[in-house]
């Protein structure tokens, strides 16, 4: 089956002029790429970049597809998880799932529950969501890779208390690191089902463990399709060769655009609705792994297009220099309409006639894309072949390679995310957590705000 292709003629000077880059930018950074392919798999051959072995790893894929089955008769599967732990996998329910899945009348979805993702502890949206599902009949994945994140023991605990324990003991499942954090001592204590997330995998690049393939199967997705593709992806990006590597290309391409051209802005911009939740992944992940240090750190932006073409087109047609986009088209559409030949006769309508609805959203794709390059402005393409799970699968191996080689190519560890701690440290201060009294002390001693600066 046919991989993504990743195009870059419209990052080149060729296209768009001095605001692209020359061949010789290219040809400088392939030492530097070959040196990057070397550090990253000889870690993989290591065992430090386990990332790179989830879409061979058959027993977790089957416990996933196992546990999956045993779900399938809920009426509704709640995913409970913020950020890493909830991203991925909607990213994968909303790209491969019948747009409307959880509207669908239950024999239209195969049996299969509907699928939610309260990925926020906003009590609003909580709170709606349980006046629509039937508790009685939900299942629950409870996912931290930490065991500790507040947002999901905050739905969990409440959920854990209007279930009781018994029905608990049933319907929810703990996926967690495998042996230490709270929730792995919880569901110990309470007998919850659990599946792991492996220790060296991070949140981000955790959508091919349990974290994205249980949600992905109990909705039925194709797992097995979903880890082909990744691992097809993998071996192609195994090679020092810049113009054989697109994850290599694609990081080389966006680092020289924001290092040497100023291009510090990423918009990432998929033609697809169903790739709307794959853009917002593919944030957390380029600015949580590369956002390191002052002077590094390139900004990512979500765009869907022709949506935004209504919005955002202006700002990069002709706004600061200081934006590169990364269009994600796709080649053939699931489902296909056609718009009518008996159009009214004017002019501003009777061209549509004919046309497809796939046809017109391509045509705005590479219109826009020969606008921006017009306009000096670089930009670059990966397409999909069709949008299904062996094309997705390759896709997000994809973007995670590319990440781990722009890594490389910054200086940056792109694993960890000491930034984030800090505003965790002083959520539990502020929350009353026993051993972060210093942190409510850091919050008590900043200076209080001047009234005169707060309008009223």
């Amino acid at each position: 089956m046919a991989l993504p292709t990743l195009d870059v003629n419209n990052a080149l000077s060729s296209s768009v002029g001095q605001g692209g880059l020359s061949p010789d930018a290219l040809e400088k950074v392939a030492p530097r790429v070959a040196s990057a392919h070397a550090a990253i798999f000889g870690a993989r051959a290591a065992g430090k970049l386990p990332y790179l072995d989830l879409p061979t790893d058959r027993a977790a894929a089957d416990a996933a597809k196992a546990l999956a089955k045993e779900l399938s008769g809920y009426g509704s599967l709640l995913v409970l998880g913020i950020g890493g732990s909830s991203l991925g996998a909607k990213a994968l329910f909303t790209s491969l799932c019948h747009p409307f899945h959880n509207l669908l009348p239950v024999e239209r979805r195969g049996g299969r529950p509907q699928v939610f993702f309260p990925d926020n502890s906003d009590g609003s949206t909580f709170s709606g969501l349980l006046e629509v599902v039937d508790l009685q009949r939900a299942a629950v994945a409870a996912i931290t890779k930490s065991g500790g994140t507040a947002e999901t023991w905050a739905q969990l605990l409440l959920l854990r208390e209007r279930l009781g324990a018994e029905a608990a003991r049933r319907q929810v499942v703990a996926i967690t690191d495998p042996e230490r954090g709270a929730l792995r001592a919880v569901a110990r204590e309470e007998g919850w089902r659990t599946l792991p997330v492996p220790p060296g995998v991070g949140g981000r690049f955790s959508v091919l463990t349990a974290v994205g393939l249980l949600p992905a199967a109990v909705a039925g997705v194709d797992v097995d399709a979903l880890l082909s593709g990744a691992a097809e992806m993998v071996a192609r990006c195994d090679t020092p060769d810049l113009a054989k590597n697109p994850a290599a290309m694609l990081a080389s391409v966006l680092h020289l655009l924001d290092v040497e051209r100023g291009r510090r802005i990423h918009v990432f911009m998929p033609y697809a609705d169903a790739l709307r939740e794959t853009a917002d992944w593919f944030v957390q992940l380029w600015a949580e792994s590369l956002g390191k240090q002052e002077s590094v750190g390139p900004t990512p932006v979500r765009a869907v297009g022709a949506t935004d073409q209504h919005s955002l087109l202006q700002l990069l047609m002709e706004g600061p220099q200081d934006k590169a986009t990364v269009f994600l088209a796709v080649e053939k559409p699931r489902a296909e309409l056609s718009i009518p030949r008996d159009t009214p006769a004017q002019p501003d309508v009777k061209y549509l006639g004919g046309h497809t609805f796939h046809g017109l959203l391509s045509a705005e794709q590479r219109a826009t894309a020969a606008a921006l390059a017009k306009g000096g402005r670089p930009s670059l393409t990966i397409t999909l072949p069709t949008l299904d799970a062996h094309g997705m699968g390759a896709l997000l191996m994809l973007l995670e390679l590319a990440t781990s080689f722009a890594g490389q190519l910054y200086g940056v560890d792109p694993y960890d995310q000491p930034g984030v701690e800090a505003g965790k440290r002083y959520t539990c201060g502020l929350l009353g957590r026993p051993g972060y009294e210093p942190s409510r002390d850091e919050l008590a001693k900043m200076p209080a705000g001047d009234p005169r600066w707060v309008v009223r």
